[in-house]
C-alpha cells in the first residue's frame, strides 16, 4: 500500500522544526528514518530546493522556499508526482496560515504544532 506516513515543517536556515505529523509507527525502519529526517535538517541550506532521498523501503521527498523546507515521508511505492503536489499543497497552507516573520523569528521547537492538526 502506498501512502504518506508523516510530515514536517522546518526552518532552513538552522533545522528547527516547526511543526509535524504525529508518527505512530515505532518500527525499526521509522525509527532510522526519523534520523535522515534530523539528519537532513541540519543540512537543507546546502541541498536543492527539490529533492528525494530513497532510504530503502522509505522515501523521504522535501521541497524549501522562502527560508521554509516542507518535509515528508512516504512509502517507497508513493508516486513522487503526488508527493510533491502535497508539499505545495502543505507549502500553500502554511505561507497562508503563518505570517514569514513568525517563522523567521521562532526560538521554540514546533511552536507552530497547531498547524499539523
Amino acid at each position: 500500500m502506498s501512502m504518506i506516513l508523516s510530515a514536517s515543517v522546518v526552518r532552513v536556515r538552522d533545522g528547527l522544526p516547526l511543526s509535524a505529523s504525529t508518527d505512530y509507527d515505532q518500527s525499526t525502519g521509522m525509527q532510522e528514518c526519523r534520523k535522515y529526517f534530523k539528519m537532513l535538517s541540519k543540512k537543507l541550506s546546502q541541498l536543492p530546493d527539490r529533492c528525494t532521498l530513497k532510504t530503502g523501503q522509505y522515501n523521504i521527498n522535501f521541497i524549501s522556499s522562502l527560508g521554509v523546507s516542507y518535509m515528508m515521508l512516504c512509502t517507497e511505492n508513493y508516486p513522487s508526482v503526488l508527493a510533491f503536489c502535497f508539499l505545495d499543497e502543505l507549502q500553500k497552507e502554511f505561507i497562508t496560515t503563518y505570517n514569514m516573520m513568525k517563522t523567521n523569528t521562532a526560538v521554540r521547537p514546533y511552536c507552530f504544532i497547531e498547524f499539523g492538526k
